[in-house]
């Protein structure tokens, strides 16, 4: 956390080199880590209200852990709704910069969520005139790089991200996609270490969101877990990669195809701070 400014402006950081070949992520942190969520649905959808219940119950779980992630608010909102691509460019800019900005409390990791429309590596974004943007992921993980974000080098960056086609024909398609974007899309894989994107862009329909509701059954099911074996181990730990696997496993019984993970993570994650 030894974080200094050279005289261009650009910060440089110093660790040991016990923590660089460290086997876990560094958990002596002041804030167990921040998670920053955005919901991207067509919010005049049928089945909105059903998408909004499962989301709010995604970010009171995240909250709800004894070492609980800080959910990132802007303008009074936790959950970034409806976003342009403007705009989630601008929510993105203004995490890294907090993060990077605050001497005091210094996160443990970033966790970002982003539930929508789009395709591979895109989102679909509206604008105020009803026309159609796409927001590229590899642009807002680079807001995150070390160079951009000296704060988060060497701790675990995760994208959870879900780009679905709906099957519904009245919903809009992606068939406006510039083809420069459609060429980009296919760069995925983080240029720097210490990133994870879990990804899933399955068509379905909005009233049964198979991800969303995995993701949440998951961590549910990971949190009763904890508190019926608190007897045996006073403080169970999951590691985050262990815990796509389980969600990919419900996501394979309720015959969905499975979320892809892009990885580049140099060490392991846990969502529960460890004690031993």
């Amino acid at each position: 956390h030894n974080i200094k400014e050279t005289r261009s402006g650009k910060k440089t950081i110093e660790v040991s080199e016990s923590a660089f070949l460290s086997p876990d992520y560094d958990e002596n942190c002041t804030k167990r880590g921040l998670a920053v969520l955005v919901q991207n649905f067509d919010q005049q959808c049928a089945d909105i209200e059903k998408l909004n219940g499962q989301f709010n119950k995604l970010m009171e779980l995240l909250e709800s852990y004894e070492y609980g992630f800080d959910v990132f608010e802007k303008d009074g909102k936790q959950i970034h709704k409806n976003l342009s691509k403007d705009d989630l460019y601008t929510l993105c800019s203004s995490v890294a910069k907090e993060i990077d900005n605050n001497e005091y409390s210094y996160y443990y990791g970033l966790l970002f969520v982003i539930l929508g429309h789009g395709s591979t590596g895109i989102i679909r974004c509206k604008t105020d005139t009803g026309n159609t943007e796409y927001a590229e992921l590899s642009k807002i993980t680079e807001l995150f790089q070390p160079q951009n974000c000296a704060a988060l080098a060497l701790k675990p960056k995760v994208f959870i991200v879900q780009t679905i086609e709906p099957k519904d024909p009245n919903q809009a398609d992606a068939s406006g996609m510039p083809d420069d974007v459609k060429e980009r899309k296919q760069q995925r894989i983080p240029r720097e270490s210490d990133f994870l994107t879990y990804t899933s862009d399955e068509p379905c329909y909005l009233s049964d969101n198979k991800f969303l509701n995995s993701l949440v059954k998951t961590l549910e099911d990971e949190q009763n877990t904890w508190y019926t074996n608190r007897g045996i181990n006073p403080i169970p730990v999951t590691e985050i990669q262990s815990l796509l696997i389980k969600i990919n496993r419900k996501l394979k019984e309720t015959g969905s195809k499975v979320a892809y993970t892009t990885s580049s993570l140099t060490r392991k994650m846990y969502l529960q701070k460890r004690t031993f």
